[in-house]
């Protein structure tokens, strides 16, 4: 990561010399019981702002996974009449797209406003101040270009990977045996892909608002970090997951209550952990180069004298 310019060296409010330092799952919960109300606001605002992209994930994106990955929601139960199957299909259909789009939006974010939600998270988990509004604007402003593209990418390797598994699906259902198996093998590696490109989501803002560097390198770097810290990732992922989902089902009968609850309260437990975690990853990484640019420079003393 030397190669990257920094912006990260932002003073803040220091730690009492014999104050004991949390650390792992204690300071998350600190820092969540500290700044529930800030955390409140910003999953907030943070829903809000991105309504465009959860209605386009409702209306294009949800369908899209579902079809890939065979959710039909076509009832048929006996006993009911034509109209209430139909409102019960319709019911299950919203169920599916609401808590999909949900998925998409907490794991890979709507760009442009994901810099900035990254930021202020990963302002708190240092304990440095951060001005929702004001700074998060700046987020946006200073990493626009990069978030657009960053969009444009999420949406066109979205619609072409899960087209890819639909139609990897459907030609192993037609062929059996030894075609089959490859269409089998061909649909799990998309699956692979897929979801190693989810995993680079979590590390691109934080590197994004970090980090000064060129579109390349950010992906190449948070590709880096989501390997290197895979079964890490992996394990937040089904836990927030789970979480996401677990949730959708309780509330199933009002699935924009849901969202609604999940945008004021939810990405707190969905999506704070996340950036957490990369949060505090990316300051050891800095940590770790700071020290070994101290070491050089060291050594370059004593050479000199």
């Amino acid at each position: 990561m030397g190669l990257l310019s920094r912006n990260y060296f932002k003073p803040g409010p220091g730690v009492s010399k014999n104050e004991r330092k949390k650390k792992g799952v204690f300071l998350y919960l600190d820092i969540v019981f500290r700044k529930f109300m800030k955390l409140m606001q910003a999953n907030f605002l943070y829903t809000v702002i991105s309504i465009p992209f959860l209605y386009l994930s409702f209306q294009f994106l949800a369908p899209l996974v579902m079809a890939a990955i065979g959710i039909n929601t076509s009832i048929k139960l006996e006993g009911y009449t034509e109209e209430q199957l139909m409102q019960m299909s319709a019911m299950l259909e919203v169920f599916f797209r609401m808590t999909i789009s949900l998925l998409i939006f907490n794991f890979i974010g709507f760009a442009p406003i994901s810099a900035a939600y990254a930021f202020v998270t990963r302002c708190f988990t240092r304990g440095e101040h951060a001005w929702l509004i004001s700074d998060g604007k700046d987020m946006i402003k200073s990493n626009f270009k990069q978030s657009i593209l960053l969009f444009v990418m999420d949406v066109v390797i979205l619609f072409f990977a899960t087209n890819a598994i639909y139609f990897y699906r459907n030609l192993e259902m037609q062929n059996a045996g030894g075609m089959g198996n490859v269409f089998f093998f061909l649909r799990y590696i998309m699956y692979s892909v897929l979801a190693i490109f989810v995993f680079m989501h979590y590390y691109i803002y934080q590197i994004m608002v970090t980090y000064e560097c060129k579109f390349k390198d950010l992906l190449k770097y948070s590709l880096i970090f989501a390997l290197a810290k895979l079964p890490m990732t992996v394990i937040l992922t089904v836990i927030c997951g789970g979480i996401l989902v677990g949730g959708a089902v309780l509330i199933n009968s009002n699935p924009f209550m849901y969202a609604l609850v999940f945008s004021i309260i939810g990405l707190t437990l969905t999506r704070y952990p996340i950036e957490f975690y990369v949060a505090r990853v990316i300051e050891k990484n800095i940590k770790a180069e700071k020290k070994k640019e101290d070491k050089k420079k060291a050594r370059i003393s004593y050479i000199d004298e």
